[in-house]
C-alpha cells in the first residue's frame, strides 16, 4: 500500500514535472528567505553570547574592609549572584596605568586613587538589565560595598538588539509559514485539477479522501525536501561568500539545518493535508 502511494507520487511528478519543479523553486525561494534570517539569528546569537560572556559587575569595596569581611562577601556572592574576583588597589592601579600608557597624566594622578574591587561574573539567568540592575541595588545594601557599576545603559542596548532579532526572525518565519501554504494550496488544486478524472473515478470506487490524497502529500513532501535542500545549498553559498569578507561568520549547526528542513517538512504534511481535504470536496462536489 504505502508502495502504490509512492509510486503514484513519482508518477505524477514525472507527468507535471513543470509544474512541480515550479512549486520547488518557488518554495525553495520562500525557504532561502528564511534561511538567510536564520543564519543573521545564528550569528548574532553567537556574538552576542561572546559579548554576554564579557559581561561583569565591578563592586567597588570600601577602603575600611578588611580581609575577613571581603571573603565574606565573596561567599555571599557566589551564593546569590555568581563568581567574583578580587583586584586590589595595586592590581587597579598597574590595570590603569597600562591602559593609559601616558607616563605624564599618571604623574599628574599622582598618588593611586583607585579603590579595591570585585569583578563578579553573574550567572547567565542575571546576564540581563533587569536582572543585573536589582543585583547592583542588592550589593550596594552590603556595608563593604562602596558602589557598583555594571554598565546599564550598554547592557540595556544589548538586550534590545537581542530582542529585535528575535521578533525578526519570529515575523519572518511566519510569513514564510504563510507563503508555503499559499504555494502549496494552488498546487495541490492544480495538480488535482489535472487528475480530475482518476480522481472521481476512485471517489465512486469507494477509495476514501486519506487514500486519493496520500500521493499528493507525498508528492508535496518531495517538492519541499527538494525546496529545502536547494535553499541550504543556496545558503551556504552565502555564509562562504560572507565569510571570506568577514571573521567569524558560521553556517547553521547540525541542529538548527535538522530543524529547519522538519519544520519545512512538517508545515508541508499539515498544510497540504488540510488544503486536500478541501480541495477533494470541491472536486468530487
Amino acid at each position: 500500500m504505502h508502495l502504490f502511494f509512492w509510486r503514484e507520487a513519482w508518477r505524477s511528478f514525472r507527468a507535471h514535472r513543470g509544474l512541480a519543479l515550479t512549486t520547488a523553486f518557488s518554495l525553495a525561494a520562500a525557504l532561502t528567505l528564511c534561511g538567510i534570517f536564520l543564519l543573521i539569528c545564528w550569528n548574532a546569537g553567537q556574538a552576542l553570547a561572546w559579548i554576554g560572556d564579557r559581561r561583569e559587575m565591578i563592586v567597588y569595596l570600601s577602603d575600611d574592609a578588611g580581609e575577613a569581611q571581603v571573603k565574606s562577601l565573596q561567599a555571599k556572592i557566589a551564593e546569590l549572584y555568581g563568581s567574583s574576583t578580587f583586584v586590589s588597589r595595586a592590581q587597579a592601579w598597574e590595570e590603569f596605568s597600562a591602559q593609559v600608557g601616558d607616563p605624564e597624566i599618571l604623574k599628574a594622578v599622582g598618588t593611586n586613587p583607585l579603590p579595591a574591587s570585585l569583578r563578579v561574573r553573574l550567572r547567565p539567568a542575571l546576564q540581563n538589565f533587569t536582572a543585573m540592575e536589582e543585583c547592583a541595588r542588592q550589593l550596594e545594601q552590603f556595608p563593604e560595598v562602596e558602589g557598583v557599576r555594571f554598565g546599564g545603559e550598554w547592557v540595556r542596548r544589548l538586550d534590545a538588539l537581542y530582542q529585535d532579532a528575535r521578533r525578526a526572525a519570529i515575523a519572518v518565519g511566519v510569513i514564510v509559514a504563510l507563503a508555503i501554504v499559499f504555494v502549496l494550496h494552488n498546487t495541490l488544486r492544480l495538480a488535482v485539477l489535472a487528475r480530475r478524472t482518476q480522481v472521481e473515478t476512485m471517489t465512486k470506487l469507494g477509495a476514501s479522501d486519506h487514500f486519493i490524497a496520500m500521493p499528493f502529500v507525498i508528492e508535496a513532501l518531495l517538492e519541499t525536501l527538494a525546496a529545502s535542500l536547494l535553499a541550504l545549498l543556496l545558503l551556504f553559498g552565502l555564509q562562504q561568500a560572507l565569510a571570506q569578507r568577514m571573521d567569524g561568520v558560521g553556517f547553521l549547526p547540525p541542529v538548527w539545518t535538522l530543524s529547519f528542513v522538519g519544520s519545512a517538512l512538517a508545515l508541508t504534511w499539515a498544510a497540504s493535508s488540510l488544503a486536500l481535504t478541501r480541495i477533494l470536496r470541491t472536486v468530487g462536489a
